[in-house]
């Protein structure tokens, strides 16, 4: 059994974190946005101090629109609350009541046990029928305990079973193994109404789509956008509202100064131009154009006397000096 302990003497200079923070929250969320809530939180107990945003990014050597993404984060789970003037303020964990350990264990069912089940409950039956008719197939002894056990043990409604399995057939995905990873899920996620569901799954739809769409654009192959990362692709689109036009532009800057998909680099690209106003190509190369040189007139050499010409001419001097050559010549 591994021992975990402080080292050095008790009475070390600490802040509290709440037990549930680490229970709850912490597991399921993006490991930047756990920085900026340790951060902030230790913050909260530092005597005189009134940091802001641009104080903890540079802290946690994070780019300022990081910071604001986590706590949007944090306020949408409500561990803090944000106030009219960019305040920020924790929520007390510690009066929240820790969730029951779930001492209910998945049901085993046997083959007469789901027999009996789908002949004495007509509910479970209907969902049975359902399932098989999504998924196009008869479903097998394994498979119908499976997917009654989302009734029983996890306790998800009817209807949201149904809406689950018509997700799972909408990806093409028939495996009851991976529409128990979704059900356990939204049981954790107290995803437990049709309009949860339905919230649920048109986030996810969104979330899926714009995942394509830039994967394409900004050369991700072979893995998932991160949380962090498709935060950044709502910040461009949603709250800067850039052309994909201009997200492209900055990532093939971004590719051309680290040779890689840099996420802050490409961020802090498009944050220069939200700021300056630059939301199209043709913005982008005006404000680029270099300052134009002013030119000047080539100096030209005269045919008939060859030498420079001069901007000024003085005809009174040339006048006087052709008099006197006269006077000289003529006596």
């Amino acid at each position: 059994m591994v021992n975990y302990r402080i080292s050095g003497a008790a009475g070390l200079p600490a802040f509290p974190v709440a037990s549930i923070f680490v229970d709850k929250y912490m597991a399921k969320a993006n490991a930047t946005f756990v920085k900026v809530y340790l951060y902030g939180l230790r913050l909260c107990y530092a005597v005189g101090t009134k940091p802001d945003n641009a104080h903890i990014a540079q802290a946690l050597d994070l780019l300022e629109s990081d910071v604001v993404q986590a706590w949007k984060y944090w306020e949408k789970k409500g561990v803090i609350r944000r106030g009219v003037e960019g305040g920020i303020e924790f929520v007390d964990l510690t009066m929240e009541t820790p969730a029951p350990p779930q001492v209910q264990e998945k049901p085993q069912y046997k083959a007469q046990d789901i027999a009996s089940a789908i002949t004495t409950d007509r509910k479970k039956a209907m969902l049975v029928d359902f399932a098989q008719n999504v998924f196009g197939k008869t479903l097998g002894t394994a498979e119908t305990a499976t997917l009654l056990s989302f009734y029983d043990w996890l306790k998800l409604p009817l209807e949201v079973i149904m809406m689950l399995l018509e997700h799972c057939a909408a990806l093409e995905k028939y495996s009851m193994r991976y529409a128990e990873k979704i059900a356990i899920a939204w049981a954790d996620e107290g995803i437990n109404t049709i309009e949860r569901a339905e919230q649920h799954l048109q986030n996810a739809d969104k979330r899926a789509k714009l995942s394509r769409k830039y994967k394409r654009i900004l050369g991700i192959v072979g893995r998932d956008l991160s949380d962090a990362e498709y935060a950044h692709i709502l910040q461009w689109t949603e709250e800067m509202q850039m052309p994909q036009e201009m997200i492209k532009t900055a990532y093939e800057k971004a590719v051309l100064a680290t040779g890689h998909t840099s996420f802050p680099y490409i961020n802090a690209i498009l944050q220069s131009w939200h700021k300056q106003g630059i939301y199209s190509i043709a913005d982008l190369v005006r404000d680029e154009a270099p300052a134009a040189v002013p030119k000047t007139q080539p100096k030209k050499n005269n045919k008939f006397l060859d030498y420079e010409q001069t901007a000024v001419y003085d005809f009174e001097e040339i006048e006087r000096r052709a008099l006197e050559k006269r006077i000289k010549e003529h006596g």
